[in-house]
C-alpha cells in the first residue's frame, strides 16, 4: 500500500463520506481516465482490502450524511464495487452500523444479478447510480469492453421491477455513436423509472486515441440537445459540466414524491428567497430549504413572484434539482479577495469550462475594472481536457509566462489542488509565485 493511501483513505471518508471498496473493475470504457493518465499522477489503486480493514473504517463514516460507494471524487481510483467479493457482507454490516442513513453505489450494473436486486431492496433507504452510458449492445461490446452486454438491460428491468429507486448516467459520445444511440439510452432509462439522469460531456487526454476527441462546440450542441429532450421528459435531466452562465437558482427538475412535487414546485422556477433570506446561488438556495422545517419560498415563474410554504422537515431533502454553482463561503471569498484588491490590476485564472461563468460573475463586482479574466488550458492532460480539477501548476505558468501586460495579483482556483496545496503532480501552488514572481492567491 502506497504511503499516502491510508491518509488519503481517511480524508475520503472524513471529508466526502466515501467509503473506498475497490480499485478493480470488469469493464474496459475508451472514456476512462485511469488508462489516459499521464506519467507522474498522483493517484492511487486500492490493493485487495480485507473486510476487516473495510468495516474498521465504518466509525470514521457520519451517520448524518449520505454514505457514498464507488464515487470517484478523491484520488483513490474507484472500480466496480460489485467487483468486490465480500461486496454484500460490507453493505449488510454497513447497514446494521448505520440503521436509517440513505446510501449511495455508483455502479455500472453488470454485476447485478436478480438475487442482489432483491438484496439491495432489503437495505433501504438505498439508492443506485447506473452509469449504463450505452444501450446498444455491439456499441457496449466495443466502447465499453462489456462481455455480456444484454445483462446490463435485464439488470435494469430488473431494479424497475423491484421498485428500488435508481439515477441514471450516461457519457455522450455522439461524436462517436450518433445523437440518436443517446436519446435511446436516455429515454430507456426515463421509461425504467429512473429518479434523474445525468449526461456527462467526456473527457479523453492527450494519450488517448485521436479520433476520440472533439471540439469544444459538443458542449453546446449537448445544452440544446438536453434542453430539448427535457421538454418531454417527466424526470429531472442534466448536464454535466453545466453550461453556467449566473448564479440565478433556476430549478431544473422536481424528483417524485418529494416535498417540492407536493407543494407545487416547477422545472423553471427560480428561487428568490427561502425564509426571508434573498439566495445568492443555487446551492445556497438548496442549502437553506434543505436546512429549515417548512420554510417559505419565494419563487419567480413566468413573469410574476409566487410565494410558497415548502412543507418538508429540518434537514429533509427538498426535492428540486438544482445544478451545481458556488456555495456561500467561496462566493463571499472570491468578491472579499476581488474588493480587497481593487485598486491593483488583478489576473483571475480560470479554466475553460469555466471561463464564461466566472467572466460573468466579475462584471458583477463594483469598480471591477482593473480586473481581467484569462482561461487556462489543460496543456499537461491535452486532449478534450478543459476543467478546473486537472489543471496542474505548469499549466498556470505557462499562461502567465506569456502574458503581454503584467498584472499585480493572480487570483488561481483551489480545486486543482488538495488539502497540502499540490496539484496531482505532487507539485505545490507556490510554485507559481516562485517560477513567475506574480504574487498569487487561491480561491
Amino acid at each position: 500500500m502506497g504511503s499516502n493511501l491510508p491518509s488519503l483513505i481517511f480524508s475520503a471518508i472524513q471529508q466526502e463520506n466515501i467509503l473506498p471498496v475497490t480499485s478493480r473493475c470488469n469493464l474496459n470504457c475508451v472514456f476512462c481516465s485511469h488508462k489516459q493518465n499521464p506519467p507522474g499522477i498522483k493517484v492511487y489503486r486500492l490493493p485487495e482490502r480485507k473486510l476487516s480493514e473495510i468495516k474498521e473504517s465504518f466509525k470514521y463514516l457520519s451517520g448524518s450524511r449520505k454514505i457514498i460507494i464507488g464515487e470517484s471524487a478523491t484520488r483513490i481510483i474507484e472500480g466496480e464495487p460489485f467487483c468486490y467479493a465480500g461486496i454484500n457482507e460490507i453493505l449488510k454490516e454497513l447497514r446494521l452500523f448505520f440503521p436509517e442513513t440513505p446510501i449511495q453505489i455508483t455502479t455500472n450494473g453488470t454485476l447485478l444479478s436478480k438475487d442482489t436486486v432483491k438484496f439491495l431492496k432489503k437495505l433501504e433507504p438505498l439508492e443506485l447510480i447506473i452509469s449504463l452510458n450505452i444501450l446498444n449492445m455491439e456499441k457496449r461490446r466495443e466502447f465499453l469492453g462489456d462481455k455480456s452486454a444484454r445483462r446490463i438491460r435485464e439488470a435494469v428491468e430488473e431494479l424497475s421491477a423491484a421498485g428500488l429507486s435508481f439515477h441514471g448516467s450516461v457519457v455522450a459520445m455522439p461524436h462517436l455513436l450518433g445523437w440518436e444511440e443517446l436519446e435511446k439510452t436516455l429515454t430507456f432509462l426515463k421509461e425504467k423509472s429512473a429518479k434523474s439522469l445525468r449526461v456527462f460531456l467526456p473527457g479523453f487526454t492527450g494519450l488517448a486515441s485521436p479520433s476520440l476527441n472533439f471540439d469544444l462546440s459538443l458542449w453546446k450542441e449537448l445544452c440544446s440537445f438536453v434542453s430539448r429532450l427535457k421538454k418531454s421528459f417527466e424526470v429531472p435531466l442534466l448536464l454535466e459540466p453545466p453550461l453556467l452562465n449566473d448564479l440565478a437558482a433556476n430549478i431544473e427538475g422536481i424528483l417524485e414524491g418529494t416535498p417540492a412535487e407536493e407543494t407545487g414546485l416547477k422545472a423553471g422556477d427560480v428561487i428568490i428567497s427561502v425564509d426571508g433570506k434573498q439566495v445568492r446561488s443555487r446551492i445556497e438556495a438548496f442549502d437553506l430549504t434543505k436546512g429549515k422545517k417548512d420554510p417559505p419560498v419565494e419563487l419567480y415563474r413566468c413573469g410574476s413572484n409566487l410565494n410558497l410554504i415548502l412543507k418538508k422537515g429540518k434537514g429533509e431533502l427538498p426535492g428540486f434539482v438544482v445544478y451545481r454553482d458556488m456555495d456561500p463561503f467561496q462566493m463571499d471569498k472570491f468578491f472579499k479577495t476581488a474588493q480587497r484588491y481593487k485598486n491593483l490590476k488583478v489576473l483571475v485564472l480560470t479554466s475553460v469550462l469555466g471561463f464564461a461563468f466566472i467572466r460573468n460573475l466579475t462584471e458583477k463586482i463594483p469598480g471591477n475594472s482593473n480586473l481581467t479574466v484569462k482561461a487556462v488550458p489543460n496543456n499537461f492532460f491535452g486532449g478534450s481536457i478543459m476543467s478546473a480539477g486537472l489543471l496542474v501548476t505548469g499549466d498556470f505558468i505557462k499562461v502567465i509566462q506569456e502574458l503581454q501586460s503584467r498584472p499585480d495579483l493572480i487570483v488561481i482556483p483551489e480545486i486543482p489542488f488538495d488539502f497540502k496545496g499540490e496539484d496531482l503532480l505532487g507539485n505545490s501552488y507556490l510554485e507559481i509565485q516562485g517560477k513567475t514572481g506574480f504574487p498569487v492567491v487561491l480561491v
